[in-house]
């Protein structure tokens, strides 16, 4: 893993700082499925990880992750996007507003990934507990939290 050395480049009037980025060393590619983003073997991107190989057929995202920070993702900050577990089956909601939401969710997004803002936009409102309930239950993750 090598990183760029802090340095300073002046260009015309303008002076630019390139700082050093690292690979984010706990966030992965993934393979994928139909539906499905995350479908259940990684990629790693930094020497160590997971040594399951790629078969013929099958579909990769490939994503490289980087930060000028420490290169570690911890799960401790407000989650900004969600998504419907692929392999949940039926679990019973008690909660109106929870169902009311997961329909929408269902019929909107499926198991693709949305945010609060995208459930803005189709008009839902006094959310936030049901989405809460259906995280809470296993139905919807909220898969990280970058800092």
């Amino acid at each position: 893993m090598s990183s760029v050395h802090m340095q300073h480049v002046a260009l015309g009037v303008m002076e630019l700082t390139v700082l050093a980025v690292k690979s984010i060393r706990n966030l992965n590619g993934h393979s994928i499925g139909g539906y499905q983003i995350h479908a259940g073997k990684s990629v790693p991107i930094v020497k160590g990880g997971e040594q399951r190989k790629m078969e013929e057929g099958e579909f990769y995202a490939i994503e490289t992750f980087g930060s000028t920070g420490k290169g570690y993702v911890r799960e401790d900050l407000e989650c900004s996007h969600y998504m419907k577990n692929f392999d949940v089956g039926h679990i019973p909601l008690r909660l109106p507003r929870a169902k009311k939401l997961l329909a929408t969710i269902n019929k909107n997004f499926s198991t693709l990934a949305f945010c609060k803002r995208y459930l803005d936009r189709l008009g839902e409102t006094k959310y936030l507990m049901a989405l809460k309930n259906l995280c809470d239950v296993g139905i919807v993750q909220a898969p990280i939290a970058i800092n």
